[in-house]
């Protein structure tokens, strides 16, 4: 009788080693990894500007219908453009004016006036019960208080061209936001007196009304869908010297809107809706007659 014996392995016996990556199989994994980061991050990044973008038009929609209800409740659909409000015992200099004080806040930064040497800007000391659309966005605004309908997402340049002054600021990153320093990211349009004939330099109360008094009867009826009355800042130096022709334009180029799409902005109607959407910034008119700066006409 043979006895079978079955040899065990002890607890000493050698295990194969696990199989490595090899240095290629890692270089390939990381190329793998870099190339789906370049693909991600541009699609999250748009998608987070379209996310501001939206936001931005929500703003612009709430600012605009405050401004229908501001014109309905004004017997002669007059709005107090540009040179509103002037009011003593605010520091206002009285020599320069800017569209941001129809509406917003006291501009919170502070220590400024390195950006306005020629004196005290209107909107930088304007506090909010100063500011007439307030009235139908928050009555209860006062003082210094923060208005966040007034904060654009997407805001990231103060600066802005007065008419009748040269130079429209380039549109680009900046250490300041218009909100910080203007008080709003929103500018009420005041190119629409271009299309009346404006002869540029300072504006007076009177030189003003006499362009509300032409514009009003425009912003009624299918003409008002189509005249932008509230833009982004950025969008307000864009238009600057902007014409009916590209012939006669002596407009700056194109340049990516405060959301990093070429030549977009977020605007309002004067019938209270609002769009981000592609405009030709060196004209007045769009070429289809869809939107205008000018005299809705």
């Amino acid at each position: 009788m043979s006895l079978s014996i079955r040899r065990r392995r002890g607890p000493s016996a050698v295990r194969p080693a696990p199989r490595a990556f090899t240095l290629i199989e890692l270089l390939v994994v990381i190329s793998i990894i870099a190339l789906l980061i370049s693909i991600l991050l541009p699609a999250l990044g748009q998608a987070r500007e379209r996310g501001k973008a939206t936001a931005c038009i929500a703003n612009l929609r709430s600012i605009g219908q405050a401004t229908v209800m501001y014109m309905e409740n004004d017997d002669q659909r007059l709005l107090p453009w540009y040179a509103n409000p002037r009011r003593p015992g605010y520091g206002a200099t009285g020599t320069v004016y800017t569209p941001w004080v129809f509406g917003g806040m006291k501009a919170p930064a502070r220590n400024l006036s390195y950006l306005y040497p020629n004196g005290t800007l209107d909107s930088s000391v304007y506090p909010a019960e100063a500011r007439p659309v307030n009235y139908y966005v928050d009555p209860t605004a006062q003082g210094n208080i923060e208005l966040d309908l007034f904060k654009d997402p997407g805001d990231r340049t103060w600066d802005t061209a007065i008419i009748g002054q040269s130079g429209p600021p380039p549109i680009e990153d900046d250490s300041h936001t218009s909100w910080q320093v203007n008080g709003s990211s929103y500018t009420l349009n005041t190119r629409f007196m271009q299309g009346y004939n404006q002869p540029g330099g300072s504006f007076s109360s009177a030189q003003t009304s006499v362009y509300a008094a032409r514009l009003a009867p425009h912003l009624v009826g299918g003409k008002a869908s189509r005249f932008i009355i509230w833009f982004e800042q950025g969008a307000y130096s864009a238009f600057y010297r902007a014409t009916p022709s590209l012939t006669t334009t002596q407009a700056n180029r194109q340049k990516p809107g405060w959301h990093r799409e070429f030549s977009k902005w977020s605007a309002a109607f004067a019938d209270g809706h609002a769009q981000y959407s592609y405009f030709d910034t060196r004209l007045s008119i769009g070429p289809e007659g869809d939107w205008t700066i000018w005299q809705p006409k």
